[in-house]
């Protein structure tokens, strides 16, 4: 069995933890995406402080990389040297976002399987959340993809440096994801916004401690 089953599976029976809990399919959507929040809170409370001090450390980069243009193994030494006495892994900033992609692909199979059909055939009521009838379908009413491009956008103002993103990236990259949710099933796409409106509240935590 390949990793994405094997997560797949887990997430199957997770969902099904949290449908016991809540009695309702998506509502165990959102206690999952919750869950996993919370669980990342501490990688990603490390990756904020070293996404904010790489951006203070922007001004001393520029000056090496205009002082050593033309010595580009020198600039590298120097960089190194220079994150080393500041204390900031240049990588440290991905790591909550590269943990998130197995946990959504994992969702994203567990939702769109045969297995999870079935138990919303079954469910009911149980299955439906506000006006989104069928969970392993796509949003009809598109109101998902509209949440998840502005909730994308809101939660991309927050990151440390938002101010310095070009305007262009900050449209592009919430308009360009909503695109691609369209034929998400609603329940990926309920995580998505959920799990956009996780980050920013969690960012404007950080940020204001």
């Amino acid at each position: 069995m390949n990793p994405i089953n094997t997560l797949s599976l887990w997430m199957m029976e997770a969902l099904k933890f949290f449908f016991a809990l809540s009695g309702n399919w998506g509502f165990a959507i959102i206690l999952l995406t919750v869950a996993a929040k919370l669980a990342l809170y501490p990688l990603t409370l490390q990756s904020t402080k070293q996404m904010g001090a790489m951006q203070k450390l922007q001004p001393k980069m520029e000056a090496l990389q205009k002082k050593l243009k033309d010595q580009p193994d020198k600039l590298q030494k120097e960089t190194m040297e220079l994150y080393r006495t500041e204390g900031v892994n240049p990588l440290g900033g991905c790591l909550p976002m590269l943990l998130q992609i197995p946990v959504f692909l994992a969702l994203f199979f567990a939702l769109t399987s045969k297995e999870f059909a079935l138990v919303l055939a079954a469910a009911g009521s149980k299955a439906q959340i506000l006006w989104i009838t069928n969970l392993s379908k796509p949003d009809t009413t598109y109101i998902l993809v509209f949440l998840i491009g502005l909730s994308t956008y809101w939660s991309s103002l927050t990151m440390p440096g938002a101010a310095k993103q070009q305007k262009s990236m900050l449209y592009f990259m919430p308009a360009f994801i909503a695109f691609i949710s369209v034929s998400f099933p609603a329940g990926v796409q309920l995580y998505w916004v959920v799990q956009n409106l996780l980050t920013v509240a969690q960012q404007l935590y950080i940020l204001r401690k």
